[in-house]
This record gives C-alpha cells, sequence and structure tokens, in this order.
C-alpha cells in the first residue's frame, strides 16, 4: 500500500513539474519579451545620434549663438586626453574593457550593499549600461528599468567595439548646466578644446558627472575638491598615475573658469533666425540636429548698433524727463501679458544693399522683457519718410528737381464723405513758389500734396511696392504724408533700392544653412532686379542729399561726415520718429516711439531724434567716408542752374548751382530773373543802383 502510495506521489510530483516548468519557461520568456518589447532592435542602435545644438554664425565664422536641448560639440576618441578615459573607468567601471556589458561582481555586490542598508548606496551600472539608460531610457530608479538596462547594454556591446562604446560614453555625459560631452566641458569649464586637458582638469570633470548641482565646482568648490580627489585616489589605485602626481595634484585649485554673464548680441535678430528655422525645418531639426546656419550679421556692427541706439535713448529719457523711462524696468520682470512696454521704444536695421545682407537688426530695447520685433513685425505710420515714393514716382514721370511748385495751403473734399482735408506744414508756414529739390529737403507736406494729385496716389503705390514696400497701401491723397503703415524693414530695403541705381536685392539674414556633416542645405542669395531706372535713382540720390546738407536731416552731420542721403519723418502728436537714409555702403533705418502711440514729447520729430542715432551709428561703423554714390554712365546730365528761378544759371544769377537730371528733362530756357545785372557791366555800376529803382524796372 505504501509502495503504491509512493508511487503515485512521483506521478503527481512528475506531472506537476511537467506542468510547471512550462509555466516557469513561459514566465521566463514572458519577462524577457516585456523587458525587451520596447527596446530598439540592435541594428538601430548604430543609427544613434545624441541631440547636438546647432550652432549659429556670423559673417565672419564666428559662432554667435546656439540652440540646443542639450548643448554638445561630438568629439572623437583620439582627441580625449588618456588622463580623462582612465579618470572614467577607474571612477565607473574598473573592468570595462574586460566584461561584456554587465559587470556581475559589482553588480551583486551593490545588490548586497543596497540591501543591507534598506536604500540605493552602490549602484552597480558599466559605463555601457550608462550608455544605454542614457541613449533610450529613462531615470526612474525600478527593477524593470535596470532589466531593460542590462538587455541593452548586451545589445550595443555586441553592435559596437570598447573604444567605440566609451567614445560614445563620453559625449554622452551631462556636465550640468545644459552642457553635455567632454568637449563641450572642457569648453565651458576651462575655455579649452577638449585635447588640451591636463591631469587635474580631467579629474575635475570625471567628477562633476556624479551630480552635477552637488558637484558644482561653482556652488560647491571644496565639496567638487574632495570628489576630485577621490577620483585621483582610485587613478593611483589603478596605476594610471604615479605617487608623485597623485600628492602634486590634489593640491592644486580647481582652475576652472569664470562663468560668462555677459549679454547676448543681436537677440532680435537671433530670434528672427530662431522662428524661421523652426518654422522651416521644424523643432527636431532647430534643437537637435547639428546644423551649421551661416548668417549674415557682423557682430562688431551689431553691437555698436546697441550701444550707440541706448546711448541715445536714455539721453532723449534724461533731457526731456519722459515718464516710464526704461530705467524704472531694468531690474523688474514685466508679465508675459504685457503686449506695450511702457517706456520709449525704438529699433534699427542696416543693410548692405548691394548683396541683400543684413548686417544689424535691433526690434526693442530689451528682449528679456518683450520678444516682439519692431523692426520687422511692427506697422507703423511712416510720416514724411514716405515722401520719398512720392518724390521717386515724381522724378521718373518727368518732374525735375528744379521744377517750380508751390508750398501754399491747400483744400481738398473727401470723396464720399461729407468733409474736407486741410493739409498743413510742420511749421505752420508757406514758403510759397520752391524747387521739388527744395520741397523734400525741407518736408514741405503741401508740396507733397499737390505732387501726390497730379501724379496719382494709385502710381504712388505701384512705386512703393515695386521698390520693396509689402504692407498694403491705400491709394489716397493723404498718403503723400505718410498716412500709411509700413515696417522698417520694408522702407529700408526701399530706400537701398534707390541707393543700389534702381537694382532691388530682397533682404537676407542666412547666407547658408549645412548639416553636421557639411553638406548644404540652403543656400540664399538672390539677383538684383531692376526695379527703376538708374537715372531716376541718381536724381533721388541727389535730391536726398539734401535734405543731410542742411535740411531737415541736418543732425546727421554732428556726427558722419561721409557722403549720406536721406530722409527724416515724423507722424502726428509726435508718436513716430523716423530717419531712413543710405551711404555708397549701407542702408539704414531708425524708428523711435511707444507701443502705445503716446507722444515722444512735443516736438520730437524724425530730425531730432532719429537721425543723431543714424549719424553716430553710422560714424562709428562706416571707414570709408570717401567714397561717392555710383553713377550710372550715361542717360545723365549736369547744368549750372540759377537756384531761384530753377533754369539755366546766367552770369549774373546769385548763387547758382550744379544739378543732375535725367537727359532730356534739363531745362531748355536761360534765367531772366536776373537780366537786369547784365546790363552793367560792372559790379560796382550794379551796386550804386537802389532797390527802388530796380524795383520800378
Amino acid at each position: 500500500m505504501k509502495k503504491q502510495k509512493k508511487l503515485l506521489n512521483k506521478r503527481i510530483l512528475r506531472w506537476a513539474l511537467m506542468a510547471l516548468i512550462p509555466l516557469f519557461l513561459g514566465l521566463l520568456i514572458g519577462g524577457y519579451y516585456a523587458i525587451v518589447s520596447d527596446l530598439p532592435p540592435a541594428e538601430s542602435i548604430s543609427f544613434f545620434a545624441p541631440p547636438i545644438s546647432t550652432k549659429v554664425y556670423d559673417d565672419q565664422g564666428e559662432i554667435v549663438s546656439q540652440f540646443f536641448i542639450e548643448r554638445r560639440e561630438l568629439t572623437s576618441l583620439d582627441r580625449v586626453p588618456a588622463y580623462l578615459k582612465d579618470g572614467f573607468i577607474s571612477i565607473e567601471d574598473k573592468r570595462f574593457y574586460s566584461h561584456w556589458g554587465v559587470d556581475i561582481l559589482r553588480f551583486f555586490k551593490s545588490i548586497l550593499i543596497n540591501l543591507v542598508n534598506m536604500r540605493i548606496v552602490q549602484g552597480g551600472s558599466t559605463i555601457t549600461m550608462q550608455l544605454a539608460r542614457n541613449m533610450f531610457l529613462t531615470m526612474e530608479q525600478t527593477v524593470m528599468r535596470k532589466m531593460k538596462e542590462i538587455a541593452l547594454a548586451i545589445r550595443i556591446e555586441r553592435a559596437y567595439t570598447k573604444d567605440e562604446i566609451l567614445e560614445m560614453y563620453l559625449n554622452q555625459i551631462n556636465f550640468g548646466q545644459g552642457h553635455y560631452g567632454v568637449a563641450t566641458a572642457a569648453e565651458y569649464y576651462f575655455e579649452k578644446d577638449v585635447s588640451e586637458l591636463n591631469l587635474i582638469e580631467c579629474a575635475l570633470l570625471v567628477a562633476i558627472p556624479k551630480s552635477q548641482e552637488r558637484y558644482s565646482p561653482y556652488k560647491h568648490p571644496e565639496r567638487t575638491t574632495q570628489r576630485r580627489n577621490l577620483v585621483l585616489k582610485k587613478m593611483l589605485e589603478n596605476k594610471y598615475i604615479s605617487a608623485e602626481d597623485y600628492v602634486q595634484a590634489v593640491n592644486e585649485p580647481l582652475g576652472v573658469v569664470e562663468p560668462k554673464k555677459t549679454k547676448r548680441t543681436g537677440e532680435y535678430f537671433l530670434e528672427e533666425i530662431r522662428r524661421y528655422l523652426e518654422l522651416k525645418y521644424g523643432p527636431e531639426f532647430l534643437y537637435r540636429s547639428g546644423a551649421n546656419i551661416y548668417t549674415t550679421v557682423n557682430t562688431r556692427m551689431q553691437t555698436i548698433a546697441e550701444e550707440v541706439l541706448e546711448e541715445h535713448l536714455l539721453k532723449l529719457e534724461k533731457d526731456y524727463k519722459l515718464p516710464r523711462t526704461k530705467a524704472e524696468f531694468d531690474s523688474v520682470s514685466l508679465s508675459d501679458t504685457v503686449t506695450a512696454i511702457p517706456y520709449l521704444q525704438a529699433a534699427l536695421v542696416l543693410l548692405d544693399y548691394q548683396t541683400g545682407e543684413v548686417k544689424a537688426l535691433i526690434g526693442g530695447r530689451n528682449f528679456s522683457q518683450s520678444q516682439f520685433n519692431r523692426a520687422t513685425q511692427a506697422r507703423r505710420q511712416a510720416g514724411s519718410a514716405f515722401k520719398i515714393f512720392v518724390w521717386t514716382t515724381a522724378i521718373d514721370n518727368g518732374f525735375t528737381p528744379t521744377d517750380i511748385v508751390l508750398d501754399l495751403p491747400i483744400v481738398l473734399e473727401v470723396p464720399g464723405m461729407d468733409s474736407i482735408y486741410r493739409p498743413s506744414n510742420y511749421d505752420r508756414k508757406f514758403l510759397g513758389p520752391i524747387t521739388v529739390k527744395n520741397a523734400l529737403k525741407y518736408s514741405r507736406n503741401l508740396v507733397a500734396i499737390r505732387l501726390i494729385r497730379n501724379i496719382g496716389p494709385e502710381q504712388v503705390v505701384r512705386y512703393a511696392h515695386n521698390l520693396g514696400v509689402e504692407s498694403p497701401l491705400l491709394p489716397v491723397v493723404s498718403l503723400a504724408l505718410g498716412s500709411c503703415e509700413v515696417t522698417l524693414l520694408e522702407m529700408v530695403s526701399a530706400a537701398g533700392t534707390i541707393a543700389n541705381l534702381g537694382e532691388s536685392v530682397a533682404p537676407i539674414m542666412i547666407r547658408r544653412i549645412t548639416d553636421k556633416d557639411g553638406t548644404l542645405i540652403e543656400m540664399n542669395g538672390s539677383l538684383p532686379e531692376q526695379r527703376i531706372s538708374p537715372q531716376t535713382s541718381y536724381v533721388m540720390t541727389e535730391i536726398m542729399k539734401a535734405v543731410i546738407d542742411g535740411g531737415t536731416g541736418y543732425h546727421v552731420r554732428d556726427y558722419y561726415k561721409g557722403t549720406a542721403a536721406g530722409k527724416t519723418g515724423t507722424t502726428n502728436n509726435y508718436s513716430d520718429a523716423w530717419f531712413i537714409g543710405y551711404t555708397p555702403k549701407y542702408a539704414c533705418g531708425i524708428w523711435a516711439g511707444y507701443d502705445n502711440n503716446d507722444r515722444i514729447f512735443k516736438g520730437a520729430t524724425g530730425g531730432a531724434v532719429s537721425a543723431p542715432i543714424w549719424g553716430d551709428f553710422m560714424a562709428r561703423i562706416d571707414s570709408l567716408q570717401d567714397e561717392e554714390f555710383s553713377k550710372p554712365s550715361s542717360g545723365l546730365v549736369t547744368c549750372r542752374i540759377c537756384s531761384q528761378s530753377g533754369l539755366m544759371a546766367r552770369e549774373f544769377c546769385p548763387n547758382p548751382v550744379e544739378e543732375v537730371y535725367v537727359k532730356g528733362t534739363e531745362p531748355s530756357d536761360s534765367c531772366d530773373a536776373h537780366i537786369f545785372r547784365e546790363r552793367f557791366e560792372y559790379q560796382d555800376d550794379f551796386e550804386r543802383i537802389n532797390e527802388s529803382a530796380i524795383d520800378g524796372y
């Protein structure tokens, strides 16, 4: 009976084992697949690329900024000093070159130590396991994550050599402050290429990744020194350094450079670049691809522009005791919901009009308080600066610089409305008959109204758009006085077209884009397109030179002595102050005003506010002040003109001037206003004639 019972028990045990073994195997297989199901396949590991910062260069090829989630510069293992490699191996994984991804002895030792202490005291991850975690896993401390880490480490060991694994690891490590990889860390902490690091510097870099905050050499130098010395001790124990090297190194200071706290130059320009890249190529490309963005900005000119603009605006705030000045807000943070910054704002654009390259751009006074770009996004009334287009249209349609027009009152009925339009001059005065050139020189509003009525508002709109203005424009008479709203960049681009003898080149901010390996992705730069005749452009330049030489823009000459042409602009209530001008090399525009259209101050004209900024800036950047504007080789004539009558000068015309005309439009008649003088052979005889006699004649 007992024998039968034993036999039965054996059968039951056998059947139980037969049932449990598949179950156990099933659990093992199920557990394995649970671990590896969402891990990347072995072949995809070889295609893994860590996030690399996108670098932005200025026009001299110098790095001016980077876009990144993880600031990382990749380097090859042969550029990494032996001390740095040996230090990481000593402190993180001394059997790195002998295990197969998992150090069994260290792994089980860490488990025992953690069980004894009832908490995680020591990690058992090898360099390969850490790499696996950094590449594909999270930092959560769970058994499942650890098992995935082991499985992935084994896959990595199969796909790569030990040196390849170590190279990837050194490029992956987080060194704090958003810096990843040994090359980036070497530059940040020591301002050195990674290949130039010495023993002490290598040991410090090995110490930091354990806890970037706890072992920050800037925040906790004493604690960091202890950790660095522990690294040196481990290197000594593993015979990577000598006792003499150890003793000397542990007594040395950390040797880190002070972190740079300089204000980033060209923040509004860089934001324009960032928005363009993200819109066209997406955030993955922008922050992770390691692309190279070669821009048009000139760092020297951009820096000078920011300095000059701020100097003049601070002086205006002080001299005119402007309310809500910038100084009141520099030390406080404005709400993200603030749309109108409550202190005086300004914008600047500098354009190389022959290439279309934007060399400097300022969209506001404090990027951290307002990212709104007043150079490219803000549309403001152009005021008298828009007269550039009225005069260009007039000159291109038969008017000449010396044609006489009337600066007298005018009253117009507004079509479709039971009202009248009474334009007036800025100074509320009338100069009577005046030449076209002098009318722009002194910015006579009533002349502008007469001109636009003669040539037609629709035609002025076509010319403005043709020259470079993209904003919508209404074909109304008040357009001549700048009732339209345009951007600063549009105005500078249009002025650049005139400066470039009528050839328009679209503004660009990026020359080219390459991927991290140097393969070309995008190339910018367009061929010039002739928009108006070179002859008309040159005549306009001659007219606009007078604005600076004695006209409303005369404050430019307080600073800049070189050849220049331009136009001031002021809107009603003194809420916008413009100066748009150009030299033989650059076109530049300045705008100043309040975001909410408040008055800057009474008398804040473009000539008083913006022209001095323009002149000071151009004087500091333009070393070629002896150059002259390019002149068409044909199609122009220069005549000696009577400055009073606008006709060909005779011998006795006072103050005759040289004027340039489009060939065929020059005056055919000679001045007869001073013919009386010609009846006297000698000047002495003329001077003896009294004024009453002259009047009677």
